[in-house]
């Protein structure tokens, strides 16, 4: 299940820079052509871009940590998959047309699965 939950976090992130570079090409340039250094501010348009991708490698690493402790056999948090789903949910509300949508998926999964784990270690544990 996290292993899934990983995959489309990978995914999710991969879309999020081919859309991100697709919509913000101008800006992305014009951060380029002023050398990156103080280059975002206070240009709205560059601090979209700038915080749209910026996003992408939260997405990543929390993908790159579902796939870890599937094969390491981890349970995650809850509180993740709950402030993934928190974020998700803001999101939506403030921007429905938006990608928030695909971190639902992953963020209930992984809720599921810490509580999954729990509910296997507690039966474990009484008949230790």
């Amino acid at each position: 299940m996290l292993r899934f939950c990983g995959y489309w976090l990978y995914a999710t992130s991969i879309i999020h820079v081919l859309v991100g570079v697709w919509l913000y090409a101008e800006p992305l340039v014009a951060i380029s052509q002023n050398g990156f250094f103080n280059a975002v501010d206070p240009y709205c348009d560059r601090n979209t871009a700038f915080w749209f991708l910026m996003f992408v490698p939260l997405l990543f690493a929390i993908g790159q940590l579902c796939c870890w402790a599937q094969v390491k056999g981890i349970t995650l948090p809850t509180f993740l998959g709950w402030y993934l789903l928190a974020t998700s949910i803001v999101g939506i509300v403030l921007m429905p047309i938006s990608g928030f949508w695909l971190l639902i998926i992953p963020s209930v999964l992984i809720v599921i699965a810490s509580h999954q784990s729990k509910s296997s270690n507690t039966s474990i544990s009484y008949k230790a």
